[in-house]
């Protein structure tokens, strides 16, 4: 099924693969994608792997599935999940598949798949993710929908569509075809390839495709391609794609090595032997991507009129363009590729008073909003108990999380899109005050908190991109773990502890926060927060936690610029009469606990900071510029489809910024009325006023 495999008389020895590995670690490459052929006929796979997670990559493993055994799968478990992602290459249901790839060859990629799933959960590791790989082709057009089913029932995370590849060297660009097959193209099998009288049932298809990527009909199950690709799958089959319909990144973020140390990319006409320019055995990494015949193979692909829309490993997006040398880099992205859509490297932009949101998670056993509290019964449906039984022992929820009662998929972001957002701005040289994880639902929900809060406390450490990682949580699934890798961290951190979300398990809550304390490191602080109401009874929450935080704060209104603090904060109704009872109720709490209310300056006038200075991530990688905007009603896009980076130094702000200097807020419909720049919640974080 593969057309970039290729048979070799002198494979790359194991020495020669981990000198491949360390010329990209040390050249700043984090991304690896073994591929092949079929990966596993490698003996040294493992030693491979381990190797470059060691290097700190994130490698993305294509295999077929049929050569994994019980003893490879614990191998393989041995290294992080989150540093190893695999993609299993599946066709369609057992007949289909098998009527391609042979005899059983659908059971033993299904067998190997168990081994993967049995060897985590034994060795106790977070649910690694895997996904499918799947062609769509002339056998599986009906039974897609139905496979994708199957695929979500056997715990798969989500599914990469790809196209059928117009194969062979007589191929010659869009609409050439073989007069045998008027509507197949020259050297393609015409057994799977989509012509004519398929098309009808390939738009009807790729309409449910559209529909399940958008709305997800199972939890933690989704299609990985965009809307924009999908829609394209149709036109790819009948010929008609232009060269910027579907642009490829082939030369400018990827690095192809084959087999046999040859470095190769596409022809322009799907031939990636043809496109071979180098040798790994006589040239290094950084030689080969500077070389004469690589800068004539990019303009290969500038001019190439065989767009396949695949998005698998030629990413046109962004994850694998990290870090491979800020020169080079910049010459290629600034000064080469001028056709594509340029990146902004050169330069430096702070976001003064910036807050940048991730909603981890929408999901909570707590909230407001029904649906926060519905989503995580039916996420928990087959727990052996209630959540609240985790509080106890935060470990047991670990277990759960290990055991799918809780998996990636609706309602939590995947550690890769927040690796994204992260590399991206570092990439664009756009950096934050603070990061904030939490927006609608509870952070440490996460099935990979660890790894995530781990990864952003080292990007926060770096004083690069923020300046301060800022998590809110009700506290209850704080766990040891947790508290050994927060204390670990000498990045700028504050801590909310929500009073109000602790409900019956106040004291729980409390004894975690008090680990915290013991802890942590000089700078770690920590703030609890009280939402004020008119029968709030302020100095009972002080009384309780002086002792926890001796030397904290008592801030009204605005939350505690530095240092520990006890916060009580108003509630936010959204209307003017609303709004000053919240200040009236604020003012009541200050007077009881003998403090001053610090609250905004309703008589100056509005002016709204959202296009300026706080982008909300939702936990699908929508982008909205409020962070009152809960139903998402004016988010801009997704940063999956375009970077943080891009949309915030484009036109698109330029409207709602201008609105928001000339007449207080933007012109989007939701804000004309709304009062939350006069809320002193607005910006938690900010020290500025």
């Amino acid at each position: 099924m593969c057309t970039t495999c290729y048979d070799v008389p002198d494979e790359l020895s194991t020495t020669e693969v981990l000198d491949l590995i360390d010329q990209a670690a040390m050249w700043g490459i984090k991304i690896f994608n073994p591929l092949g052929g079929e990966p596993f006929m490698r003996p040294d796979l493992e030693l491979i792997l381990s190797h470059a997670a060691r290097k700190d990559f994130h490698i993305t493993l294509t295999t077929n599935g049929t050569l994994i055994t019980a003893r490879r799968a614990a191998r393989i478990a041995t290294i992080p999940p989150e540093k190893l992602h695999i993609n299993l290459s599946l066709d369609g249901p057992e007949q289909v598949h098998d009527s391609i790839r042979g005899e059983s060859g659908y059971r033993r990629a299904m067998a190997g798949y168990a081994y993967l799933r049995e060897a985590d959960a034994a060795r106790g590791n977070p649910r690694r993710k895997i996904l499918a790989n799947t062609i769509i082709h002339r056998r599986n057009l009906t039974s897609l929908p139905a496979f994708l089913d199957t695929l979500a029932a056997k715990g798969f995370q989500g599914v990469q569509l790809l196209n059928l590849f117009r194969q062979g060297p007589a191929y010659e660009g869009p609409n050439h075809t073989r007069p045998d097959q008027s509507d197949t193209p020259k050297g393609t099998d015409a057994a799977l390839w989509i012509g004519e009288a398929q098309l009808p049932d390939l738009e009807k298809l790729v309409g449910r495709l559209r529909d399940r990527a958008s709305n997800p009909p199972q939890t933690g199950f989704r299609i990985l391609n965009s809307d924009h690709d999908l829609s394209l799958i149709p036109d790819y089959y009948r010929g008609r794609l232009a060269p910027d319909d579907a642009q490829c990144w082939a030369g400018w973020k990827e690095l192809y090595i084959n087999a046999d140390g040859q470095a190769i990319m596409c022809d322009g006409k799907l031939e990636f032997v043809n496109g071979a320019f180098g040798n790994i055995r006589k040239q290094t990494l950084k030689q080969l991507w500077t070389s004469n015949e690589l800068k004539a193979r990019r303009q290969t692909v500038k001019r190439c009129d065989t767009p396949c829309i695949q998005n698998c490993y030629l990413r046109r997006e962004s994850d694998s363009l990290t870090a491979i040398g800020s020169q080079t880099l910049h010459a290629l992205t600034s000064r080469t590729v001028s056709k594509l859509p340029k990146l902004s490297v050169s330069k430096t932009e702070h976001v003064e008073n910036g807050v940048l949101t991730l909603e981890l998670s929408d999901v909570d056993d707590w909230g407001s909003k029904t649906h926060i509290p519905d989503r995580l019964k039916s996420l928990l449906k087959d727990a052996p108990e209630a959540i609240s039984q985790c509080y106890e022992s935060p470990d047991r929820w670990n277990k759960w999380r290990d055991q799918s009662y809780v998996d990636f998929g609706r309602g939590f972001m995947g550690f890769e899109v927040v690796r994204s957002i992260v590399e991206d701005l570092r990439r664009a040289r756009l950096s934050f005050d603070t990061v904030r994880l939490r927006w609608r639902g509870e952070p440490l929900l996460h099935p990979e908190i660890e790894p995530v809060l781990r990864y952003l406390l080292e990007a926060t450490a770096e004083n690069a991109t923020f300046r301060l990682l800022e998590i809110e949580t009700n506290g209850l699934l704080l766990s040891e773990s947790l508290i050994e890798v927060i204390a670990a961290s000498n990045a700028p951190q504050r801590w909310v502890f929500d009073l109000d979300r602790m409900g019956d398990h106040a004291a729980i809550a409390q004894k975690n926060v008090e680990a915290l304390v013991r802890a942590r490191g000089t700078q770690t602080t920590i703030v609890v927060a009280r939402t004020v109401t008119q029968d709030a009874h302020p100095q009972s929450d002080v009384d309780r936690w002086r002792n926890t935080l001796p030397d904290a704060a008592i801030a009204v209104g605005y939350a505690p610029r530095e240092g520990d603090g006890i916060w009580f904060r108003r509630t936010d109704p959204r209307s003017f009469l609303g709004d000053q009872a919240a200040d009236a109720a604020l003012n009541d709490c200050a007077q009881q606990l003998g403090v001053d209310a610090r609250l905004a300056d309703t008589a100056r006038p509005r002016c709204c900071p959202a296009p300026f200075e706080t982008p909300t991530i939702s936990w699908d990688a929508a982008l909205t510029l409020c962070p009152w905007d809960e139903d998402l009603a004016i988010a801009v896009e997704s940063v999956l489809e375009r970077p943080l980076s891009r949309v915030w130094r484009s036109e698109d702000l330029e409207r709602p910024r201008r609105f928001s200097n000339e007449r207080g807020v933007p012109d989007a419909g939701p804000c004309a009325d709304c009062h939350q720049p006069y809320s002193p919640n607005y910006r938690l974080g900010s020290k500025k006023k």
